[in-house]
């Protein structure tokens, strides 16, 4: 269906110019001379954008941007006049002109600012209809309107009206903290602490002291009394990321805490008293390390009450456009308001990316995007292909285990139903393929 644009220009030879241009580009273009006529169109079509010259026989173009706004409040209305001043250009914007175009006009600026315009008006009421679709289990910060992502809100809420411990599951960048931060918001019993501590940042000691506190000289360094995070947490929730990163040692003390919700801080004398909610996550088979007997049975049983599957972002790839959607509108707008926007390329480039490192990975490559993309807001192929290609710097080094768990993963998705032409793609055995799979913790694919 092809868009509509009206075009209110009292000037005959300048409106036909225009009307040539964009019939060119297969647009309906339906024009006026006067406020009058403009007004009477609008009773009678919906447009996509209004192209609208400031100048009129019979209105100021201010007031008649104004009319226009009441009219249809989201149609995107681009003001054109030869006045140059830049006085009148920000009363134009600050009355809600989507852009200012002066004359003598460009062809491509015109059509540029026309396709950002339509496409800003249908990244928002995507968003917004979406939005709606999902306000019933809606989680904050988790977006999502597949399948999978309903499933998962509904268990959120289910949970949440509860104070049992969850394990939340998933690979890296999935938004397993946005899981228990959402968990923990609709908890029904009130505004409570909510602690976290990543398991893999700190040593076997440094983890002991943070998570249950310590007395004053209670070792070198300790100059006053520190509350853990046990304390910290009592009435709320304590999330623990990456758990699966837990010594044994540090397992059973964190096993014996939870069963008696009592413990002692390092160096002290006196028994605490403490009721927190425990959200643990991990990127890892914690079943898988049970029997390999790096993880207790006794403390996976208990911290895995209720549990939560996160769906990586190539398993629901509806969702990408969304995502990257509620991502760009969220950014600070540009002068004069407006929003990025995606060309359509580039929309095809975000939904065929394997996104090994899933919901971060996309915004991190949006963030770079947006740099590239410049004062014109549009977020091109060229940008986003640029962004997504790997930095050198040092902070960006993987280790070779992570970049052959991602190549196995990528190659994977090529191959999702045979696993003897991922192997032989990935240039191993097929048996060599099985035992890499559950080193990593990695689902086995179906067989044909």
């Amino acid at each position: 269906m092809r868009e509509t644009v009206l075009i209110v220009e009292d000037d005959r030879i300048v409106r036909t110019i225009v009307e040539r241009w964009l019939t060119t580009e297969n647009y309906h273009v339906v024009s006026c001379d006067s406020a009058a006529v403009c007004l009477d169109r609008l009773a009678q079509v919906l447009p996509a954008v209004v192209c609208l010259d400031l100048n009129l026989p019979d209105s100021d173009g201010l007031t008649l941007l104004a009319q226009i706004l009441r009219i249809h409040p989201k149609t995107p209305v681009m003001v054109l006049t030869a006045d140059t001043s830049a006085d009148t250009a920000v009363r134009a914007l600050h009355a809600g002109a989507f852009d200012y175009l002066t004359k003598p006009m460009e062809r491509v600026r015109l059509l540029t600012s026309l396709r950002n315009a339509i496409r800003t008006q249908q990244l928002t009421r995507e968003v917004s209809s979406r939005q709606q679709v999902t306000e019933a289990f809606a989680v904050p910060g988790l977006l999502g309107a597949s399948a999978a992502m309903r499933a998962v809100r509904e268990q959120i809420h289910l949970v949440a009206a509860s104070r049992v411990d969850v394990l939340i599951e998933g690979e890296t960048g999935t938004g397993k903290e946005v899981v228990a931060r959402g968990i923990h918001a609709l908890d029904a019993h009130g505004p409570a602490p909510f602690v976290a501590i990543n398991c893999a940042a700190l040593t076997e000691t440094l983890l002991e002291s943070e998570l249950f506190g310590h007395e004053r000289n209670a070792f070198t360094g300790a100059n006053k009394r520190h509350p853990g995070r046990f304390e910290q947490a009592n009435g709320g929730t304590l999330f623990l990321d990456e758990i699966a990163e837990l010594s044994l040692s540090a397992q059973a003390k964190l096993l014996r805490v939870l069963q008696e919700r009592r413990f002692y801080r390092v160096g002290g004398t006196e028994e605490i008293g403490t009721d927190f909610r425990l959200i643990a996550a991990t990127n890892r088979s914690l079943e898988r390390m049970v029997q390999e007997g790096r993880f207790r049975e006794d403390l996976l049983f208990r911290i895995a009450v209720f549990e939560i599957k996160l769906p990586p972002l190539r398993a629901r790839r509806e969702d990408i456009l969304l995502l990257a959607q509620a991502f760009l509108i969220a950014q600070p707008p540009r002068p004069g308001g407006d929003a990025f926007v995606l060309t359509e390329a580039s929309v095809r480039a975000l939904m065929e990316r394997p996104w090994i490192g899933n919901v971060r990975e996309l915004h991190n490559v949006l963030r770079r995007a947006i740099v590239l993309a410049g004062a014109q807001g549009v977020v091109t192929i060229e940008a986003v292909t640029a962004a997504a290609a790997p930095s050198v710097g040092r902070e960006n080094l993987r280790t070779l285990a992570e970049l052959e768990r991602d190549a196995i993963v990528a190659t994977l998705d090529l191959h999702p139903d045979d696993l003897l032409a991922a192997a032989r793609a990935l240039g191993i055995s097929r048996s060599t393929l099985y035992r890499k799979l559950a080193t990593y913790g990695l689902p086995l694919p179906s067989r044909r």
